[in-house]
């Protein structure tokens, strides 16, 4: 046991005596994986920061949550009817909450200085789904998540001043807009109505109901069947695909960098150590010689290689997270993520399994070491 830890302790000074002696050697090995790292670093939390934007805008929008979009204007018969006519989306009130609104061709104001805001008018059937957000004193809300809730203020719209509550929108209605917008019941603005407006129904899909895509398939077929242009759909439909091609996107890049980081740091560790190994080569026999076991030999080896790789990936790791609002507030990506709810991407599974990587690549690297130690003694010191 006491000859082993002699060996132990010769063998780590004479590789701290050799990393004095010639600093390029682990130098170069230190730099290369820092540098692979770093890079592997940028591309894992780019992908999570893309991830986490649609997310949240998936989130906002609501996954279950329709948009239909439909121009009326002076000359369309919608318009002489005033809204009168049968609701042509009614049918989807058996598959979920629909909201009816107008957006009006003019823009609202309210005496805190927000300006060109989105206006719509509610007729009365929406009053059940707007309950808890009107006010006894006014009918008009102020949909916002900026200003505070219960707030009641001045707002203008056109020639008209008008007071109004401000409520937080819900989830399902987020999609209106995303700022601040103002509800108006229809016929308050007989002046604005004159222009026409945009007819914009909102749907909430309720558990059980048909898939969205077949609810957007049969919005088409009504306007096809009525004879009317297509309508202007929105959904969270092109976002779910979207997030689903950039998982797909990610999973990819997961397996090229680690093939890359492990490929790299195996041929360029194995071949520094198998020159070592040749130039220590008689050394190396010699203590074997004496009685040395070859383990101890192997193990100098592979744990120099993992020192070094650890400590690079720790600090390119550590620089990538400094440099964070410089390397991706260039690339137009969020610089807030080490303090988001979503949690520090830096400490996340996929970045954190580049040690895997790297420590796998570390371990092939000194698996030459390991063929060399089976060479007998006396080949070497005859």
């Amino acid at each position: 046991m006491k000859f082993s830890i002699l060996i132990a302790s010769y063998l780590s000074k004479d590789t701290w005596k050799r990393w004095c002696e010639q600093p390029g050697s682990p130098l170069a090995r230190w730099f290369v994986t820092a540098l692979l790292v770093m890079v592997a670093t940028v591309i894992l939390v780019a992908f999570q920061l893309l991830e986490r934007g649609l997310q949240e805008r998936l989130a906002r929008f609501g996954l279950d949550t329709l948009l239909v979009r439909r121009n009326v204007t002076p000359a369309s018969v919608a318009f002489f009817r005033q809204g009168d006519g049968p609701d042509p989306l009614g049918v989807l009130s058996a598959d979920g909450k629909k909201l009816r609104l107008r957006q009006l061709f003019v823009r609202g104001q309210t005496e805190l200085q927000q300006d060109n805001l989105f206006v719509y008018s509610y007729p009365p059937q929406a009053l059940p789904l707007l309950a808890n957000m009107l006010s006894p004193d006014t009918s008009v809300i102020c949909l916002s998540d900026a200003l505070p809730a219960g707030m009641k203020m001045q707002v203008q719209i056109g020639d008209r001043k008008l007071f109004a509550k401000v409520a937080r929108p819900q989830n399902w209605l987020r999609g209106l807009a995303t700022d601040t917008i103002l509800l108006v019941p229809q016929g308050w603005l007989q002046e604005e109505d004159e222009l026409g407006w945009i007819e914009t129904t909102v749907f909430q899909r309720r558990p059980g109901a048909p898939p969205m895509e077949r609810i957007i398939a049969a919005v088409n077929t009504l306007s096809t069947l009525d004879n009317r242009p297509p309508p202007q759909i929105q959904s969270a439909l092109p976002l779910v695909h979207e997030l689903d091609e950039l998982k797909r996107r990610r999973i990819e890049w997961e397996g090229l960098l680690a093939a890359m980081l492990g490929g790299a740091v195996a041929l360029v560790y194995g071949a520094i150590a198998v020159l070592e190994f040749r130039q220590n080569l008689y050394v190396g026999a010699l203590l074997r010689s004496f009685g040395s076991p070859p383990v101890l030999l192997f193990l100098k080896y592979l744990f120099e290689n993992i020192l070094l790789v650890n400590l690079a990936a720790i600090l390119a790791l550590t620089l990538t997270a400094m440099l964070h609002s410089a390397i991706f507030g260039g690339l137009g990506l969020p610089t807030d993520a080490l303090n988001s709810s979503g949690g520090n991407p830096y400490t996340s599974a996929a970045v954190l399994s580049v040690f895997v990587w790297i420590n796998a690549g570390a371990l092939l690297s000194s698996l030459p070491v390991a063929i060399g130690l089976r060479q007998p003694v006396g080949e070497i010191l005859s």
